[in-house]
C-alpha cells in the first residue's frame, strides 16, 4: 500500500509541471519572434510557430504550402543569425504546414 500524498505536495508538483510548460511556451515565443525578425517581411507573416528542440532541430509552422517551399530555401540563409541570437546550434530545419 502506498503512502498517501498530501494536497500541498500535489500542488507543488503541479506548479513544477506548469512552470516547465510556461518556460517552454516562452522559449517558443522567443524563437518565433527571432525567426520572424530574421525573415523577409513577406515570408515572416506566414510563420506562426517555431521551436528548437534539444537536438537542435528547428521546427517552423507556416500557413501554406507555397510559403513552406519558399521558406525551405530562405531558412538556411538566416540559420547562423538565428543560432547566434537564440544561443543554440541549429542542426536541421523542419517546415510544417498547418492552417491557422
Amino acid at each position: 500500500m502506498r503512502k498517501p500524498i498530501s494536497v500541498s505536495e500535489l500542488l507543488a508538483q503541479g506548479r513544477s509541471k506548469l512552470k516547465r510548460l510556461q518556460e517552454g511556451a516562452d522559449t517558443a515565443g522567443r524563437t518565433l519572434a527571432a525567426l520572424q525578425r530574421a525573415l523577409p517581411a513577406d515570408q515572416a507573416g506566414h510563420v506562426f510557430g517555431a521551436s528548437v528542440d534539444e537536438g537542435g532541430v528547428l521546427t517552423v509552422v507556416v500557413d501554406s504550402g507555397a510559403c513552406a517551399t519558399r521558406l525551405r530555401y530562405t531558412v538556411p540563409e538566416v540559420v547562423a543569425a538565428l543560432s547566434g541570437e537564440l544561443g543554440v546550434v541549429i542542426t536541421r530545419t523542419v517546415v510544417r504546414v498547418r492552417s491557422r
